[in-house]
């Protein structure tokens, strides 16, 4: 299992619910902080409904063969499972297995019958290494009701923005509109109006501008 990978993906999610709970209105106070994981022979995905309320979801897919060296999944559901399972739980061992080179999932009952999702992992120690289990509580989803999880049908987009260089330079931008303040942001695209001489520089490409913009009670940066 690459566990930096999912352990980076969750702590997405996390601020993801973390920035969801301080926007005015929210009704989810006192609830706990859930993801649904999706498993399937071929893939497995999160799906982040903390904001399902006010029309929208947060899904990030994995391929199977990328993700875990052994993999074997059984079920009535033409060997289809979905889970859900508290973020928070799921971050904590996560990071506990983390800096392991391996770490086995399996879905078994606890001790109180309930189902839980079972990590196995090694840790070195001074003299050596210790073996680890931890469980993280879970809800298996019935077939009706997993059925209706799914993503929305969505357009296909008319163009699509490729941004060259590193992503580490729009994270510079957004966590400087952070340190002022700033809880949302407005993102705006738009094609460049190009002459026939620019057109055949760019050997047929077109060219586009993206813009972010932020507002705090004291500044406001674009």
């Amino acid at each position: 299992l690459n566990q930096a990978l999912v352990l980076h993906v969750l702590q997405a999610l996390q601020r993801l619910e973390r920035s969801t709970e301080r926007r005015p209105g929210d009704k989810r106070s006192g609830s706990i902080a859930s993801v649904v994981m999706k498993f399937t022979p071929e893939a497995f995905a999160f799906c982040h409904r903390g904001g399902a309320g006010e029309g929208y979801q947060t899904w990030s897919h994995f391929q199977v063969k990328k993700l875990f060296q052994e993999y074997r999944i059984e079920s009535k559901r033409e060997n289809k499972i979905d889970l859900e399972a508290p973020i928070a739980n799921l971050l904590h061992v996560f990071h506990s297995c983390a800096s392991s080179e391996t770490t086995t999932l399996r879905l078994a009952n606890g001790r109180d019958g309930r189902p839980v999702l079972g990590f196995e992992f090694r840790l070195a120690g001074n003299a050596a290494d210790h073996k680890v289990d931890q469980e993280v509580p879970v809800r298996v989803i019935p077939e009706a009701e997993a059925e209706t999880i799914c993503e929305p049908a969505l357009p296909e987009p008319q163009y699509q923005i490729e941004i060259p260089g590193s992503v580490a330079r729009i994270r510079n931008v957004l966590d400087r509109m952070r340190q002022v303040g700033a809880q949302y942001v407005s993102v705006e695209a738009a094609k460049e109006p190009q002459t026939a001489m620019q057109q055949q520089l760019l050997g047929g490409r077109e060219r586009a501008w993206l813009r972010f913009a932020a507002e705090s009670e004291l500044v406001e940066i674009a």
